[in-house]
């Protein structure tokens, strides 16, 4: 599946309210639950791979401190997992990496929503820098 068609469904979920999120100057998190994203991803050996993930299946970004957020980075799964299914589930963490941008583009663009310049430069830098947590 492509990232396009994996975003059209994310959108489609948000409007039902099943995505899970936060996102704020602070951090936060993009993504489903296991059984969900396997669903969306029509993968039919999800019984037999499911150990291998975490329950919740997306991104998330820490805060740094200081105003400043960290990379927005995938939560991992075994190695054992197969090629093809390690590939579907990177391209679903990819969508929901594009999706938390948007969103989070779309709050600091926001005249009501608490956001600084600095912060959010500093926040560009971070992230260009690779720096994923501050402990």
């Amino acid at each position: 599946m492509i990232i396009k068609k994996i975003k059209e469904k994310l959108y489609k979920l948000e409007e039902e309210n099943k995505v899970d999120y936060e996102i704020s100057h602070r951090g936060g998190h993009y993504g489903l639950k296991r059984q969900q994203a396997f669903d969306l991803l029509e993968i039919p050996e999800k019984d037999q791979i499911e150990d291998y993930f975490p329950g919740k299946i997306g991104v998330y970004c820490n805060y740094l401190g200081g105003g400043i957020r960290g990379a927005i980075t995938g939560g991992g799964y075994n190695e054992r997992v197969p090629k093809r299914i390690a590939e579907e589930i990177d391209k679903f963490t990819a969508a929901c990496k594009q999706r938390y941008e948007e969103i989070e583009k779309e709050w600091a663009e926001d005249d009501e929503a608490f956001t600084d310049k600095y912060n959010e430069e500093a926040t560009r830098l971070s992230r260009k820098a690779g720096i994923v947590s501050a402990y």
